[in-house]
């Protein structure tokens, strides 16, 4: 059984190794992405506050943008409950302009298309292939799931007393095979419980069978997450603005720590405001949805109503990137060294299958059995 364990690690790891090393490097760079945003891109999203000056209204803030791009369409803002946080606007053409809420300057804007966070995020999730790409990555996630599974049986030593060995590597060897073979089967081991967690919440979002489970094994409903249809059909008047939707559940639901608003092109779907509470573990978050044209609220996803799936549902995100809140920056730490070492083992495996392929097996010469060894063997 551990020989074909063994046969199955072997092959899946060959076909699916390119793959792996790709999403493991892309994954490893974005676990510091909040990090490397506020530390090269820091211009985007904040500003200097003027002394005793007081944030301009968001409509106002709106008109600046508009007046400045007005054959830009605006699909979404984003800000942080900050001081010196600047509004970001996202448009129809992929832009992000960045505003200064108490000068009404732009302060910067990106290109979300060349954006390296963005573009780090995309081959992650797609290899940059489109619909192909996802597939690819999607069954991938499922093969490197089974891979962490048989890479451990291979692993586990058959007695206790090879356990010590099992867990060190020996740097001090002058055969590269003995090294390559430890840091392949040693690293995988140590990098392995992480490794298990971001398969599995890569599996949650790619397959429905797995959201599913989630919820039989909760004892919950599956929660609907699709916004809701507007009530209303567009009448040709002025249709409900973003900004009277945020100020309206900003009065239901106050202190926010982030704000998420959005609205699409499609005129059957409602205006979108997520505001993100302060958390530990489970995100804490709040999505109101209002009717695009009569500005009605149509349904409310409060994080007070969070079932057991939702609670799942909410931190797999969170789980799968290493942005664990409880644990601080040493849950990134964590996860940065276990991409690292998962983008080393499709390279470590492979070279350990290139030095076995052409290995033969040696050829043991046949002792002479005794007399009474020959006669037990009869007698059997």
């Amino acid at each position: 059984m551990r020989n074909s364990f063994l046969w199955l690690h072997r092959w899946l790891g060959l076909i699916s190794g390119i793959v792996v090393f790709i999403v493991a490097v892309s994954g490893c760079l974005y676990v510091f992405e909040e990090e490397g945003r506020d530390l090269f891109q820091q211009k985007y999203f904040y500003v200097n506050v003027p002394v005793n000056a007081i944030r301009r209204p968001l409509h106002e803030i709106s008109d600046a943008v508009k007046k400045q791009y007005p054959s830009d369409s605006i699909t979404q803002i984003r800000f942080k409950e900050k001081a010196n946080a600047a509004i970001v606007y996202h448009t129809k053409t992929e832009k992000a302009i960045s505003v200064n809420p108490y000068t009404l300057e732009i302060t910067g804007v990106r290109n979300l298309k060349t954006d390296f966070f963005n573009w780090i995020l995309k081959l992650h999730m797609n290899l940059h292939m489109g619909k192909v790409g996802n597939e690819i990555v999607r069954w991938n996630v499922l093969i490197f799931f089974i891979m962490c599974i048989t890479g451990l049986i291979i692993w586990w030593p058959k007695q206790k007393r090879f356990l010590k060995q099992a867990l060190r590597i020996k740097f001090k060897t002058k055969k590269w095979k003995r090294l390559n073979w430890d840091l392949h089967s040693v690293l995988g081991f140590y990098s392995l419980l992480v490794l298990l967690i971001i398969s599995l919440t890569g599996i949650f979002w790619m397959f429905d069978w797995a959201t599913q489970f989630t919820a039989f094994a909760t004892g919950s409903k599956q929660t609907n997450t699709k916004p809701p249809a507007n009530k209303t059909k567009p009448s040709g008047a002025e249709t409900f603005a973003m900004e009277t939707a945020y100020y309206k559940a900003k009065e239901l639901y106050p202190g926010a720590a982030q704000v998420f608003i959005t609205n699409t092109a499609n005129d059957k779907q409602p205006v979108r405001v997520l505001f993100r509470y302060p958390y530990t573990i489970v995100r804490k978050q709040n999505t109101l949805f209002f009717d695009k044209h009569s500005g009605e609220l149509l349904r409310e996803d409060l994080y007070k109503n969070y079932t057991a799936y939702d609670k799942v549902m909410r931190s797999n995100y969170d789980f799968h990137t290493g942005r664990i809140r409880i644990l601080g920056i040493g849950s990134k730490i964590i996860y940065f060294l276990a991409s690292l070492f998962a983008a080393s083992l499709p390279v470590t495996g492979f070279l350990i299958w290139w030095g076995r392929r052409k290995k033969t097996v040696a050829i043991r010469p046949v002792k002479k059995e005794s007399k009474i060894t020959e006669l037990a063997l009869q007698l059997q």
